[in-house]
């Protein structure tokens, strides 16, 4: 009875699922772990997007089952295959992000650098350090720090950008009342002085406040992108 329109809203990616759309809606336990296997058909990536998985709802037992399966398989001593991980970041600035346009989550600094490079190191290290598998970004973050695995200097730059490309994903979502349109608008359009405002830039000169946020969103992506490239990129 709910009526909505269908574009631009949050929706479940169904694909998301062992074999995608050619696979059941359900996934009966033992084909989870096959799939999900060191011999199993699982790209590298769907491996490191289980560091999401999580229960939530449903029977507790079954969850626990499943989240035990992830943590063997995810963070099994299973090699790590960093030409593909660096090969599919690479894509997706190339393929989702057009030219002369800045997307806060798939551009060169993105968002997704930094989720990318905190589950790089969970993979890396969650097989000796149990207590990073976790599926919180932030939380992850500071795991990470507290073994020594980011340095504080690092952790200081990755906490402060992915807390303000968080605040600038949420603030162009209501602004645009579209989840999926992350591209920024021009600098010196209406718009993006308006969404500067959002963000608390409330100088008495709106260019101005733009100009301050154009600065921030240069200075953060670049600082994540930095981070990335010198600790991922041969």
């Amino acid at each position: 009875f709910i009526e909505t329109r269908s574009k631009g809203i949050f929706h479940i990616d169904l694909r998301l699922r062992p074999y995608g759309d050619k696979g059941p809606l359900s996934t009966p336990l033992d084909m989870f772990r096959t799939y999900y296997s060191e011999s199993g058909p699982a790209a590298p990536f769907e491996r490191q997007a289980l560091i999401k998985l999580r229960w939530v709802a449903g029977d507790g037992i079954l969850g626990r089952r499943v989240e035990s399966h992830r943590d063997d398989f995810t963070y099994s001593d299973a090699p790590w295959d960093w030409a593909n991980a660096i090969h599919l970041r690479r894509r997706q600035m190339r393929e989702l992000v057009k030219a002369g346009q800045i997307n806060v989550k798939y551009s060169a600094g993105g968002i997704v650098d930094i989720e990318y490079a905190v589950q790089y190191l969970q993979l890396l290290n969650g097989r000796e350090h149990p207590e990073i598998r976790v599926p919180n970004t932030l939380q992850a973050l500071r795991l990470l720090r507290g073994l020594q695995i980011i340095r504080e200097a690092d952790y200081g730059v990755l906490h402060a950008s992915y807390l303000f490309l968080r605040n600038l994903i949420d603030a162009l979502r209501i602004v645009r009342g579209d989840a999926t349109d992350l591209v920024l608008p021009e600098e010196t359009s209406e718009e993006f002085k308006s969404l500067a405002r959002r963000l608390g830039y409330r100088e008495k000169d709106r260019s101005k406040g733009a100009a301050l946020l154009a600065t921030h969103i240069r200075e953060s992506m670049n600082q994540a992108h930095e981070y990335f490239l010198t600790r991922f990129s041969s």
